[in-house]
């Protein structure tokens, strides 16, 4: 008997032993592999061919200039039964150039990897006529020539100005500084010191200070209506012992965002109206969309130019070119006292 238990253990070692190597060999083995192999991003308003990617373990979206990011919607593929948080399809709020952690586990649940992606609004991106010169000559004022220069965005960033007053030719150049989204961030004049600064919320220049020989002069601050449009434009004058708002300009705006009506001055009694033809205004794009809203008025940024109204005592009659931009305006003022001969040229596309 003793010999017989002896046997019988011996086998029962070896069939534990077979069964326990049997049962190892086949469990299935779990990948470790955690990689995002295709990564896409689709965004309400605008088209998936707008879109670049630069995919690796950092990966870089750019989108075009104006985005918003609140409601972005990743498409991403990972590995064979890897899992990605956060989850594919799922709306994200991204911050233009601040970047969000996803991380990718492999099957075996130990295996991760961790990725970044960073969203990047391109910079905005000038669409106007070109206008190289724009020349107003008065009877009661003389001649003023006002020439532009572009920077590779097809913005403005110098202005000139040779005025003739009194025999005299005063030459006034402005710079205008921008940011890598292309926005104006700065005004300068160099020949007298002055600049102003610009701070913006929200994609609007909320506020602008000018500053003399470093010395604050002025505090700009704008309001605007629920479509953009500058309605409120507030000036502080900080010469004065106690700061006090020494002007205030105020706007109105047809349907096609026309200046209709301004007033100025703090008790608003001084107010000019116009009204449009439906060609193309000379000044609309040549700046940023926020720079551009604070530079509205009759005589300057608009969607169509004024052909009545306080400017002129009848009509402004115009020239077009086949692009109808104006090469030519004409008018008269102040009960036919003042002659108004306006010209423009453009750069060639």
């Amino acid at each position: 008997m003793k010999k017989f238990f002896s046997t019988l253990s011996v086998f029962l070692v070896l069939v534990i032993t077979t069964v326990s190597c049997s049962s190892e060999d086949d469990a299935p083995m779990l990948s470790s592999l955690a990689t995002i192999t295709d990564f896409t991003v689709a965004i309400d308003g605008v088209n998936a061919e707008d879109i670049t990617y630069d995919l690796g373990t950092d990966i870089i979206v750019t989108v075009p200039f104006g985005t918003n990011l609140t409601a972005v919607v990743p498409t991403i593929e990972v590995s064979e039964k890897a899992t990605v948080s956060p989850v594919s399809n799922a709306e994200i709020t991204f911050v233009d150039g601040e970047s969000k952690t996803f991380t990718v586990t492999a099957q075996d649940e130990e295996t991760t990897k961790v990725y970044t992606i960073t969203i990047n609004t391109r910079g905005e991106i000038g669409s106007g006529s070109k206008l190289e010169t724009y020349a107003v000559n008065q009877l009661w004022f003389g001649l003023s020539t006002t020439t532009y220069s572009y920077n590779d965005a097809n913005f403005i960033n110098t202005v000139s100005t040779e005025a003739d007053e009194w025999g005299t030719t005063i030459t006034t150049v402005v710079d205008l500084v921008y940011n890598d989204k292309n926005q104006v961030i700065e005004k300068k004049q160099t020949a007298t010191n002055a600049s102003t600064t610009y701070t913006y919320e929200s994609g609007k220049i909320v506020k602008a200070e000018k500053k003399e020989e470093d010395v604050l002069v002025y505090t700009y601050i704008y309001t605007y209506n629920a479509s953009g449009n500058l309605i409120k434009e507030e000036r502080t004058n900080h010469e004065e012992t106690d700061a006090v708002v020494d002007d205030i300009k105020t706007f109105e705006y047809d349907t096609n965002g026309n200046v209709i009506k301004t007033n100025t001055g703090t008790a608003q009694t001084n107010p000019s109206e116009a009204t449009y033809d439906t060609k193309n205004n000379p000044f609309k794009g040549m700046y940023p969309a926020a720079f551009a809203a604070i530079n509205v008025g009759i005589e300057s940024v608009n969607a169509n130019n004024p052909i009545s109204g306080t400017l002129a005592d009848d009509t402004v009659t115009y020239v077009y070119n086949t692009d109808n931009y104006p090469l030519s305006a004409s008018y008269t003022s102040y009960e036919g006292g003042n002659t108004v001969d306006k010209t423009y040229t453009y750069l060639a596309n």
